[in-house]
Parts: structure tokens; C-alpha cells; sequence
């Protein structure tokens, strides 16, 4: 079985999701297109292991062209009705810079096709990850006999808009063999969106955590964690670590979240500390928001700390360990693994309610949830004098997040997902 796996391949993700897949099927071979690590530090060579080939499409423009690239393009154009018409009508008009761009842009684009076709020929599954209008572009590439996965990530789903974008989200959906969603809340708003003409195509799995990740959290010791990382950055041993967020998106909610704790009683602001992590993200972001988060930290009545530099492991898990509140107020999300290994350490999780957590609560996770962030006032408040009790209410969320989303117990519903596209390859040949 040959994979390929196409669009926004996060590394993190991806990686922890070709491991799995590559220790529980036989015979699987995975190769990526262009992997990238949050944050834009480079993939090592060891790194990239997880996969059995890595592969970076070119850019157009560094494409380089010659005279039989030219010939052959402008013999195309002539040969289309439509891109004739363009250039005979700019020869007439005399606009030879136009028609030099056209020549060039269309023998770009023919022979990008045709690296591209050759590298795309082999496979037996073509598996989109984040349906971004941007990434669908390749499936012109390949033969329309080949199987193609699409999967869902959450904000290429809540926070992609427009006529133009939705048409060419249809037509990819329509061209999908099947269609995978983490949650019926996810499956229902799709299906709204783009038809439910879709619902046979849809099938659900997840990415799920892995499993060194959660080992190391059981293995390190809490107070030694919590206690080396409030002496890393002076973090008073009598304050309450609230995490904001889990990235340096904006989409976080990092400034209306502190603007909303500043209301707090001064009592209140006394005894919690704010850590937001913004390690990662800032590179989508204009406008230097990390200064303005600094800003706006600096102004606020409580102690905060902002972490915009690369976390080790062991630092990062330091930090999970020791954040007793977390707060996962983000616009949209569909499941972050962030969210699901603070619950696994025993944090305090406060979710939006306008989230698709409808899972959590079926299986018996505790957590929080607000519906406005006005309500986080009140709980808080009662969080931070009622802290231990509270704690003791999520004993048994390590259980749940191992038995529902660690990889080990969810790498099926994938397996099953791929057998069905080879059956469908079998069948047809």
C-alpha cells in the first residue's frame, strides 16, 4: 500500500500519525509532500525517518524554461480557443509584454504538470490533510481512477470563507473517494456547508497522542516538575499557573482573555500567575502581536509570562505539569492534542462551550466549559479557592485520554479506512 500525504502536513501531526499507521499496517509506504514544523525550524534528517520518502514540490517560479519550453507553450495557446483569443487580441493592441507573460506563464504551468504528474503517478492513496483551497490545486496532477482521502482539521472547516473557496471545497469533496471528521459536530457542520449528498462518503477517526508524549508526564515527577519550572522563570511558589492557549496564534484569544482576567477582584489577581505559550504561530501574524501580547501583559494586575522561545521536551512538559488551570478559549479547534495532554496531567481544562467537544463529555472527561469569556470571572474565582478539590474531580481523566485518544487504541478506524480504499482499488481492477 502506497500513501502519499498532500496539503498542510504539519510535522508534529503527521509524523505521530505515519509512525502509528506504519507500526500497525503491513506493507504500508508513506511519503510526504513538503512537511513543515510549526514555528518554521527545520525538520532534521532523523526526523524526516518517519517517513519512507519525503518529497518538496517545486515552485513555479524557480522553474527554469527554454526555447522548446516557449515553442511548446505558445503551440498550446494557438491550439486553445480561449487563450488564443487573449493573444491575439494583445498582439493587435500591441501589448508584447502581455503576450511575453502569457507565453511564459502557460509553458511554466506545462511544465509544472509535468514534473508534477511524474511525481505524483505511483500511489495507491492520496491523503489531504487540512482542506485549505490552496492544497486541493494538486488533484489535477493525477488520474482521476486514483483513490483520494480528504480529512478535515477544524478551521479549514469554520474559518475558510467565500463563493470562490467553497466551490472549489465542493468540487474536491465531490472528487473524494471518502471523507474523515473527529466528531459528529464536525460531520453535521460539513454536511450543512457542502450537501449532504456527501454523508455516505464520511467516516470518522481522529489523530491520536502519542504515547512517549504521555509517558514522559507519567514518569516525570510533579512536584520536581512543577518546582524546576517556577524556578526556571521565578514563578512565586503561591501562585496559581494559568496557561493561555497553547500557540502564538491569535486565534487564541490571548489579549481578550487577559483583558478579562484584569477584571478579577485584586484578591483574585493576587494569587494567579498567567503563562501563555506562543513558541509557535507567530510567523501567521501581522502587526508584531507578540509585542502587543508583551503590552499588554505588562499592563495588566497580575503576574504573567510570556513563552516565545523553543521549549525541550522535558521543559515543555514541566510547563503541562505545572500549569493548574488551562484555559482552551480558542475560536475554533477540532481536538487539539495540547487540550487533551493538559487533561492528561491533571490540569483544570475551561473549554469554550462553541467548541466540537461533544466527545469529552460522552466518555466522562472532567472539564470546564464557558460560553462567554465574562463567565470566566466567577469561575476563577471559585477555581482558585476551591483549587484542590477541583483537582481531585479529574482523577480519572488519564484513563479516559488514554483509552479514547491515545494512538495505540485509535489507529483502527484508520486501518479500516484504508482497507476500504484498497478493497475499492481490488474491486476495480
Amino acid at each position: 500500500m502506497k500513501v502519499i500525504f498532500l496539503g498542510h502536513c504539519s510535522y508534529y501531526t503527521i509524523a505521530n500519525f505515519s509512525e502509528a499507521l506504519r507500526k500497525n499496517i503491513k506493507d504500508i509506504e508513506i511519503t510526504v509532500v513538503n512537511p513543515v514544523k510549526p514555528g518554521g525550524n527545520n525538520i532534521t534528517e532523523d526526523e524526516l525517518k518517519v517517513f519512507d520518502r519525503v518529497i518538496d514540490f517545486p515552485l513555479k517560479r524557480n522553474i527554469r524554461l527554454n526555447k522548446q519550453n516557449k515553442s511548446e507553450s505558445l503551440s498550446e495557446i494557438l491550439k486553445n480557443k480561449f487563450k488564443r483569443r487573449i493573444l491575439i487580441k494583445n498582439t493587435l493592441l500591441f501589448r508584447f509584454n502581455s503576450v511575453i507573460n502569457q507565453i511564459k506563464s502557460n509553458a511554466e504551468e506545462i511544465e509544472y504538470t509535468r514534473i508534477l504528474s511524474k511525481l505524483l503517478k505511483d500511489y495507491d492513496i492520496y491523503h489531504y490533510h487540512y482542506l485549505d483551497p490552496e492544497f486541493l490545486l494538486t488533484l489535477k496532477y493525477f488520474s482521476k481512477d486514483k483513490k483520494v482521502l480528504m480529512t478535515f482539521w477544524g478551521s479549514d472547516l469554520f474559518q475558510i470563507s467565500g463563493t470562490d473557496n467553497y466551490k472549489k471545497q465542493i468540487k474536491a469533496l465531490n472528487r473524494a473517494d471518502l471523507i474523515t471528521v473527529n466528531a459528529i459536530e464536525i460531520k453535521e457542520t460539513m454536511l450543512s456547508k457542502f450537501g449532504r449528498n456527501l454523508e455516505s462518503k464520511v467516516r470518522y477517526a481522529d489523530f491520536g497522542l502519542n504515547n512517549s508524549k504521555l509517558d514522559m508526564i507519567d514518569q516525570r515527577n510533579k512536584n520536581e516538575a512543577e518546582s524546576c519550572f517556577r524556578k526556571t522563570y521565578s514563578i512565586p511558589e503561591d501562585k496559581i499557573i494559568i496557561a493561555v492557549g497553547y500557540s502564538g496564534s491569535s486565534k487564541q484569544r490571548h489579549i481578550e482573555i487577559l483583558n478579562t482576567l484584569e477584571k478579577l477582584k485584586p484578591e483574585i489577581k493576587e494569587k494567579i500567575f498567567a503563562v501563555l505559550p506562543l513558541t509557535y504561530g507567530l510567523q501567521y501574524e501581522k502587526g508584531n502581536y507578540l509585542q502587543k501580547v508583551k503590552d499588554v501583559c505588562k499592563s495588566v494586575g497580575f503576574g504573567s509570562l510570556v513563552l516565545d522561545k523553543f521549549m525541550s521536551p522535558d521543559e515543555l512538559t514541566d510547563f503541562i505539569i505545572s500549569s493548574k488551570i488551562k484555559l482552551n478559549l480558542r475560536e475554533t479547534d477540532a481536538m487539539n492534542a495540547a487540550m487533551l495532554e493538559s487533561l492528561y496531567a491533571g490540569s483544570i481544562v475551561i473549554n469554550g462551550a462553541w467548541l466540537p467537544y461533544g466527545k469529552l463529555r460522552r466518555i466522562g472527561v472532567y472539564s470546564r466549559e464557558i460560553t462567554d469569556l465574562e463567565e470566566l470571572i466567577p469561575l476563577v474565582t471559585y477555581l482558585t479557592e476551591n483549587l484542590e478539590e477541583e483537582i481531585k474531580k479529574t482523577d480519572t481523566n488519564p484513563e479516559l485520554i488514554r483509552k479514547n485518544f491515545l494512538y495505540d487504541n485509535v489507529i483502527s478506524d484508520w486501518e479500516k479506512i484504508y482497507d476500504e480504499l484498497m478493497n475499492k482499488i481490488l474491486t476495480e481492477q
